[in-house]
């Protein structure tokens, strides 16, 4: 069984996605678990559900708990913490629990794993997970939608190979070049709505910058996607001339959001997990 992350994204799933062809070339049976049908996958999981082959192979909470066993093992991916996995219930039925993550290590870790692939440096859970499959002792061949999805999880963590790159980044990526990967459509799976746009340009605009390079705005309107849009938004703002800082406020409703991003020696992560620990029960963040 595979899990990712709260409010999935295209890493999160890619990577789930690439685990999945993983253990069915070693016949097991294999299960994706994800909540998440926003605006961050939804132009994705409405390619996924047209291929035959993944039907049944993508479930919902309810689904996974009467499916998971003492015996099932448990691969997270794209986070290691435990308040952010997609269904943290699933943590507590079986001891059989993998790691893969790129994250800097905060102390919300799952530390009972019996597996961890931790490695900071990695561009994004979709790198290492198409390393494993790449130098795996089987011989794997990959789906199309698997190999594009994968892809996509490295695009979109590296902002279209510009950012968090290496070495092992561009030999991921050309290994899976060569599935004839249909970039166009893998570039549709980012797209967003005239409407979400709009609300993008509106927060960019009136962002206030600070010491001329921290830029910082709010999404005011209670939103179940706030954290996307704010996602975005921040990205946005680093596109502007001398920003290499970004930080976005949203309202989920029942909690707060934040979004950060950097480009240069700011380290935001470790200033939101600081807010977050300080209103632990009302501070989401993200650093994706």
């Amino acid at each position: 069984m595979i899990m990712g992350h709260m409010n999935g994204d295209i890493d999160s799933i890619g990577s789930s996605l690439g685990l999945y062809r993983f253990a069915k070339n070693l016949n097991k049976n294999a299960y994706i678990v994800n909540n998440t049908k926003g605006l961050a996958l939804e132009n994705f999981i409405e390619t996924l559900e047209k291929q035959e082959i993944y039907n049944g192979v993508v479930i919902d909470k309810g689904e996974a708990l009467s499916k998971i066993t003492p015996n099932t093992l448990l691969i997270i991916t794209d986070t290691h913490k435990k308040s952010y996995v997609e269904v943290p219930e699933l943590l507590n039925e079986t001891e059989n629990i993998a790691i893969i993550d790129h994250h800097r290590k905060s102390a919300d870790f799952i530390e009972n794993a019996i597996l961890i692939f931790h490695e900071a440096y990695a561009s994004s859970a979709s790198e290492l997970v198409t390393e494993i499959i790449e130098y795996g002792t089987n011989d794997i061949v990959l789906e199309q939608m698997e190999a594009e999805s994968l892809y996509a999880g490295i695009m979109v963590d590296t902002k279209n190979f510009t950012f968090k790159t290496g070495v092992r980044t561009f030999e991921a990526a050309a290994y899976l070049r060569k599935y004839g990967i249909d970039i166009i459509r893998v570039k549709k799976w980012f797209q967003s709505d005239l409407e979400s746009y709009n609300v993008i340009a509106d927060i960019v605009k009136k962002a206030e910058v600070i010491n001329e390079s921290i830029g910082i705005s709010e999404y005011e309107e209670k939103d179940k996607n706030a954290n996307l849009i704010c996602a975005k938004a921040a990205d946005e703002l680093l596109t502007i001339n001398n920003i290499t800082a970004s930080f976005v406020i949203g309202n989920l409703g029942d909690k707060i959001c934040i979004s950060g991003r950097s480009i240069g020696d700011i380290n935001v992560q470790i200033i939101l997990e600081k807010l977050r620990w300080w209103r632990t029960y009302y501070i989401c963040w993200s650093t994706d």
